[in-house]
């Protein structure tokens, strides 16, 4: 799939009829939505399965939708598709009472499969590094991959007071309607937390930040841990 343009909310089915598309029922172009990672919709539709069978079995219906022909993309490595698919499965599983449990698990494997790529020379050598350059090369990194989990309209903004570090993830996938944002919130947390974990070696708590009046395409946090 493929996202040429991106807005919020809408998603547009767009038929190809320029020489040289590929007209094959696999190929589906939108517009409304930034493109991701195939690992998005693979991992989110895993935990689906694990958690929602009888969901996960609607959307193979009705979305095409199946883990297999999501771990295909992945063997092909397609570095960048279309979040269609994933933000109307996520859609799909809003309401039903474990979404965040589902949307955490998604985020969690997610950055789990992600952190494969980082230089094992680097991890290596990042446990001698001091604390604060290490969270300085963390966030270097996750910035890096980041349109792959956020997508490609994303904007990943950080600050480092002493023991606290905020963290904001603005025009992410997931985050724009209020039925699928408090999932984003729950996809995101697992996702920096990690990130904070397992490349930071940071002993920590990533808390998500909640305000009076609710606001589409943020998610903020807050990164806290004992000296």
């Amino acid at each position: 799939m493929l996202a040429p343009v991106s807005f919020p909310n809408q998603i547009r089915p767009l038929t190809p009829s320029a020489p040289g598309i590929p007209r094959d029922v696999s190929w589906e172009i939108c517009l409304g939505v930034p493109s991701c990672a195939p690992l998005v919709q693979h991992e989110l539709l895993k935990a689906v399965r694990h958690q929602m069978p009888e969901v996960y079995a609607r959307a193979a219906r009705e979305f095409d939708l199946t883990v297999s022909r999501t771990q295909e993309m992945i063997d092909r490595r397609v570095e960048i598709i279309s979040s269609a698919r994933a933000i109307k499965l996520a859609r799909m599983i809003a309401w039903e009472p474990n979404a965040r449990d589902v949307f955490g698990e998604a985020g969690h494997n997610l950055f789990d499969e992600m952190n494969r790529g980082f230089p094992r020379v680097v991890k290596a050598a990042i446990r001698n590094l001091p604390h604060p350059l290490r969270v300085r090369l963390a966030l270097a990194w996750t910035r890096k991959i980041a349109y792959g989990f956020a997508g490609s309209a994303h904007h990943l903004l950080a600050e480092h007071h002493r023991q606290v570090i905020a963290v904001s993830v603005r025009q992410g996938v997931f985050a724009d309607r209020l039925d699928t944002l408090g999932g984003a919130h729950e996809y995101y947390r697992n996702i920096l937390e990690m990130m904070f974990r397992e490349l930071a070696l940071l002993d920590c708590e990533v808390k998500e930040i909640r305000r009076p009046r609710v606001h589409l395409n943020q998610c903020n946090y807050e990164v806290v841990w004992e000296a």
